[in-house]
């Protein structure tokens, strides 16, 4: 089930909001290479093993350290407290269209709220804040005209100013071809006047790679000039084996856009952790085969469909919810796995 374009069980319900990773330099359009984005980490000669405190622990991961940035959703509840988290980088979502061509979180609260500007503050590190998502309308679906298109993600930039956008595009928006053309239209102009964040383009991925709306999309973007750091792709099957088979699928889709770079350092991944569905489950071990996988390959990121979710449930450990996995594991252990440690 692609959780992306259809309503997961492990995705926040009961409002209608959006929900829904080696050190590296991501690559531009030319293959040229440009400072390190948000939820991307600076070059270390020593990266910590991940059982930093046994008597006798295992060599550190060869290889670099790949940016690890979960998503968040500003409307949980109970609210965030990210400042008490091991992460520090985080992809905040999900502005969305609220009340006609308005941004709002969740299409709910407008995007420069009291109450959500202080959780976007509470993040010790690096934001992303992420537009559209699973379950909302993506702003450009919403407004018909670019001129204020453009004035709604700048008001969501001036309210959260954060170091990176994403564009969370579900098989619905990306079939609207309207849509895709204004967005790709208002982000060229929001590039030209502000280049110093990294903009990323979540999309669903399937078993056999990237759908042809999604490339056509990508395709669009490039010829209209808009400058893409990071694919980031959300799998459809949770297993790790599959996911790396469907993302390698993707990465030789991806080399026929961007014909320059290193393609791999333009993709990350974005799986659903824990109990997503009937008989659907993606446990640390999945966490561990993906992460060697990435850090072989040097992906660009990593994140993970959620933060909230990354603690076992109180009372049954084998249900679907967006406050917690629904497996019996530590608290914080697929964080802890994508960060490195």
């Amino acid at each position: 089930m692609v959780f992306a374009a259809t309503q997961d069980p492990g995705l926040p319900t009961g409002r209608s909001h959006a929900h829904d990773p080696s050190i590296h330099k991501a690559t531009i359009e030319d293959g040229s290479a440009i400072r390190p984005q948000a939820g991307e980490r600076t070059p270390s000669s020593s990266p910590a093993p991940r059982n930093a405190g046994a008597a006798s622990p295992p060599p550190a991961p060869s290889g670099p350290h790949i940016g690890f940035a979960p998503y968040a959703d500003v409307l949980a509840w109970p609210p965030l407290n990210l400042a008490k988290t091991d992460v520090k980088d985080f992809t905040m979502g999900f502005v969305a269209a609220g009340g006609g061509c308005s941004a709002a979180w969740g299409g709910m609260s407008p995007v420069d709220a009291a109450f959500a500007v202080h959780r976007i503050k509470d993040v010790p590190g690096k934001v992303i804040v992420s537009f559209g998502g699973p379950h909302g309308l993506e702003l450009a679906q919403s407004c018909m005209q670019v001129d204020d298109l453009v004035k709604q993600y700048r008001k969501a930039l001036d309210a959260t100013d954060p170091a990176g956008l994403d564009f969370y595009l579900t098989e619905a928006a990306l079939a609207d071809t309207a849509s895709v053309q204004r967005r790709t239209e208002a982000l060229a102009r929001i590039q030209h006047d502000d280049a110093g964040r990294s903009l990323s383009i979540t999309l669903p991925l399937h078993r056999s790679g990237l759908s042809a709306q999604a490339l056509a999309a990508l395709r669009a973007m490039s010829d209209g000039g808009v400058q893409v750091s990071i694919v980031n792709l959300v799998p459809a099957d949770g297993a790790g084996q599959s996911v790396t088979a469907s993302a390698t699928a993707a990465h030789g889709q991806l080399q026929r856009i961007y014909r320059q770079g290193d393609v791999w350092q333009r993709m990350g991944l974005t799986p659903t952790i824990g109990v997503a569905g009937v008989g659907a489950q993606f446990r640390p071990t999945d966490a561990e085969q993906i992460m060697t996988w990435a850090v072989a390959h040097g992906l660009g990121r990593l994140s993970m469909w959620s933060v909230t979710r990354d603690t076992p449930c109180t009372d049954d450990t084998s249900v679907t919810s967006d406050t917690c996995s629904g497996l019996d594991e530590d608290a914080g252990v697929f964080s802890k796995i994508f960060e490195g440690f």
